[in-house]
């Protein structure tokens, strides 16, 4: 990604493993703070762990996007944190 997304924050479901991690990391890389979302919790903290080990701003939330009461949860986790 060659734009800055300094001071803005992303949402990436399906983050715990392949395009959705991959995703994360490079939005990341260009400056957003990033939720990382799944129902994968522990692959979901490792790639938090990454990207912060990286320099990088990130939370992990255990998500279920089917359940409705996980996404609000989800969003409000987001917003307090970042």
């Amino acid at each position: 990604m060659s734009a800055s997304l300094a001071g803005s924050v992303a949402i990436v479901t399906g983050a715990s493993s392949g395009i959705g991690r991959a995703t994360a990391v490079a939005l990341a890389e260009a400056g957003a703070a990033v939720v990382v979302a799944a129902r994968r919790g522990d692959r979901l903290d490792a790639v938090a762990a990454g990207i912060r080990g990286d320099g990088g701003r990130a939370l992990a939330v255990a998500t279920d996007v089917v359940d409705r009461e996980d996404v609000f949860a989800l969003v409000e986790r987001a917003a307090a944190e970042f």
